[in-house]
Formats: C-alpha cells, sequence, structure tokens
C-alpha cells in the first residue's frame, strides 16, 4: 500500500493520503469510538498547542518566545503522552470476561 497511511486501530482497514499523515493517524470512526475523556484530553491539548503557536508567529520578543517555546514543548509533551493513551487503547488484547478467562488468569 504505497502513498497510504493507515489506521493505528489493528481491527481497522481505512488509510489516509501518506503526504497528509507521514507516520500514523486514527481515522474518524476509530476516534469518536474512544472513551470520551480520552478525547477531550486530545483535542484540548491540540488547541492549546495550535494557540501558543499562533502566538510564537506574532511575537518578537525574545523573552517572550523562549516562553511560548517551553509552553509549546509542555503541550507537545502532553499531545504525545496522549497519543501513547490512545494507541495503548486501542491495541489491547480484550478477552470476554467469564469463566474461560478466569482460569486463565488463575493459571489453571
Amino acid at each position: 500500500m504505497s502513498g497510504r497511511t493507515p489506521c493505528i486501530n489493528p481491527k481497522c482497514r481505512r488509510t489516509a493520503d501518506a503526504a497528509k499523515f507521514p507516520d500514523e493517524m486514527i481515522c474518524g470512526k476509530c476516534f469518536k469510538a474512544l472513551p470520551q475523556q480520552l478525547r477531550e484530553d486530545f483535542k484540548f491539548a491540540w488547541r492549546q498547542y495550535r494557540k501558543w503557536d499562533r502566538r510564537r508567529m506574532k511575537t518578537t520578543d525574545e523573552l517572550k518566545l523562549q516562553k511560548v517555546h517551553s509552553v509549546m514543548g509542555m503541550w507537545g509533551r502532553r499531545i504525545d503522552a496522549t497519543w501513547v493513551e490512545i494507541k495503548k487503547h486501542l491495541t489491547a488484547d480484550e478477552k470476554p470476561e467469564g469463566l474461560d478467562a478466569f482460569l486463565e488468569e488463575m493459571g489453571l
């Protein structure tokens, strides 16, 4: 599949243009299936990052630029951490609850 980037959900077969998403991406359907709190955290962090990026473009003062870069770094790390949580949520092996799962946990 050249030129296409697959969704990070292994159960999903959707792809996107590799020019727009060169590394990883999550399709809208899988993103909407995530827990609401996880989606809100990710969207909030992106909004904050973009807000500070706009401020960076407008300012010319070196001291303010240092502050803006540090704040953008903080939000970038938050986005990365939330992305890891999203990937962990999508790739977690869910075992059905029941007698078989219980016996497997007990080692029987």
